[in-house]
């Protein structure tokens, strides 16, 4: 069974509304709910394959991060160590306040410092627009680290579904709906009139 994309959703939903709309045996009324209940269908579809999508993208961003940043399975100093560094580098809130601070653990060859830092600048690079000022640092770590530049690159090329200018989860509205709101979509499409046929039933 080929797995459903925004496209292929889309596509079902406007062949269905072509077929009702070329229906001469339907009231102006029928042709609206038929219309009405293919769009809610869709969205229905829509936002389960988003919820899919998203939920695949968040393993995908997990593993590369964790293959990015190592596991902390260290027990001792060295575990109060990346914890103290993991606490300091939560309260970094400034990208160039956090730069310098990943230099100076750098230098000093911190590198419980070091990975903090970057694990944090890899969270707040995610935010929209002012996410792009952490990146850096992100990269800067992924240089210096033998084996992990293509990680990285994977995980800076990851795209969360839904967001930015990704508008393919959206569905536009036929116009015969144009004028209703939503909840009055969903109250057309969950009206008991039967309508055969067409798979617009």
């Amino acid at each position: 069974m080929t797995k459903a994309t925004p496209e292929s959703i889309r596509a079902e939903r406007d062949r269905t509304i072509t077929r009702v709309r070329g229906r001469k045996d339907l009231t102006a009324q029928a042709k609206q709910v038929s219309i009405a209940r293919a769009h809610q269908d869709a969205e229905a579809k829509m936002q389960a394959l988003l919820e899919e999508n998203t939920a695949s993208y968040q393993r995908q961003r997990d593993f590369l991060e964790r293959k990015l940043f190592g596991g902390d399975d260290s027990t001792g100093y060295n575990a109060l160590s990346a914890r103290d560094a993991r606490e300091k580098a939560a309260k970094l809130s400034d990208p160039r306040e956090a730069r310098e601070a990943f230099q100076r653990a750098q230098r000093a060859g911190d590198t419980d410092m070091v990975k903090a830092i970057a694990s944090r600048a890899a969270d707040l690079s995610q935010v929209p627009v002012l996410g792009q000022a952490w990146q850096p640092i992100v990269s800067a770590y992924a240089e210096a680290s033998p084996g992990k530049a293509d990680t990285y690159k994977q995980l800076a090329e990851l795209q969360q579904p839904n967001s930015g200018t990704d508008w393919s989860y959206a569905l536009d509205t036929p116009s015969e709906l144009g004028r209703l709101s939503a909840g009055q979509v969903l109250q057309l499409a969950g009206s008991d009139l039967t309508v055969y046929g067409n798979d617009a039933a």
